[in-house]
């Protein structure tokens, strides 16, 4: 097994916990977070949901037109950028 460095920037507040955690456990901060990483890899792919579910290809938006008002503010808009 070949050992990578990972940056990561995470809230303090996550950091103490993890750190914390790997007081309680006796191991180092990467050791625990390695660990905490295949667990929660591990209990995504227990999970029971199909692509199906999480696909959101095939949703719309309702989209409503411009009214003439903000066409027009839109034009006065582009017309000071040139």
């Amino acid at each position: 097994m070949t050992t990578v460095v990972l940056n990561v920037k995470i809230e303090e507040t996550l950091k103490d916990k993890l750190r914390q955690y790997a007081e309680v456990n006796n191991e180092n901060l990467s050791t625990a977070t390695e660990k905490l990483l295949l667990s929660a890899f591990e209990l995504a792919d227990d999970v029971d949901v199909s692509e199906d579910d999480i696909d959101s290809q095939h949703t719309e938006e309702e989209v409503t037109p411009f009214t003439p008002k903000e066409i027009k503010a839109l034009r006065k808009i582009l017309k000071k950028r040139k």
